[in-house]
């Protein structure tokens, strides 16, 4: 990791029973973290911070005081196991040994100068592309995939494969960026509740599509637009009068 990656908020739950101490830690993140961070709580006894991660998800770093009011930091891993790196922070040297069997990510001692804090926190690991993705997907109230029932069969589509939806005849066919095409008996109104709205819109009664599928768009009569796909698309995809306005929008990227 790099402490100006940005593609999200750094969550840091801090355990430290001094709050001079407290304040001045979370001051020198802020100096060394260029990246935007947030403090998620700050705990002054273990007994507090397990009943938080018992009930809560977990941050990205916990940095954690080894000697508090209620006992030491390492009574932590008796009761919760971390799901994130954690760097221990105290004045005494003689817990080195124990803090590394745990794997801590670091052991800074008191007064924590900037320098190590920021060595400290460019150990952190990157998220994999396919966990912020995963990420992403699971805050995202739209579909990545869709099960198509048709007949007697079972088809998974992934909706990032999709270039457009053509119905017809009372059925929707798939049209996927391969070539392929996959019949269902879904209605359109259905389907673009379900999908992303910056990627796909209603073009018309007939078309749903994703702004990728797009080839040309052409200044059609009485102010309408004509829009090729690629693929193919069946028949002539017109945009009308009304829809134009709101379709230029999407395209332009204007929600």
């Amino acid at each position: 990791m790099t402490l100006t990656d940005s593609h999200s908020t750094l969550q840091i739950i801090i355990l430290e029973d001094e709050a001079i101490a407290s304040r001045r830690l979370i001051r020198l993140l802020h100096e060394v973290v260029t990246r935007e961070i947030q403090v998620v709580e700050t705990f002054q006894t273990v007994a507090a911070l397990i009943r938080y991660l018992e009930n809560h998800p977990h941050p990205d770093l916990l940095l954690l005081d080894i000697m508090v009011a209620d006992g030491t930091s390492f009574e932590l891993f008796d009761h919760v196991e971390p799901q994130c790196p954690f760097i221990f922070v105290t004045a005494y040297d003689e817990f080195a040994v124990q803090a590394f069997r745990k794997h801590a990510l670091d052991y800074l001692l008191k007064p924590i100068k900037r320098a190590d804090l920021r060595d400290a926190l460019e150990r952190l690991p990157t998220p994999r592309a396919e966990d912020v993705q995963k990420a992403e997907q699971e805050l995202s109230p739209y579909r990545s995939s869709f099960l198509i029932r048709f007949a007697n069969k079972l088809t998974p589509v992934q909706v990032a494969d999709i270039a457009y939806i053509h119905s017809s005849e009372k059925m929707a066919f798939f049209y996927l960026k391969n070539g392929q095409r996959i019949a269902s008996d879904l209605r359109l109104q259905e389907l673009i509740n379900k999908l992303d709205p910056q990627k796909f819109i209603r073009a018309n009664r007939q078309f749903i599509i994703h702004r990728e599928s797009i080839d040309e768009v052409f200044v059609h009569s009485r102010s309408r637009l004509k829009v090729t796909l690629l693929p193919a698309a069946p028949e002539t995809l017109i945009i009308s009068t009304e829809m134009t306005p709101e379709f230029k929008k999407w395209l332009d990227g204007i929600s």
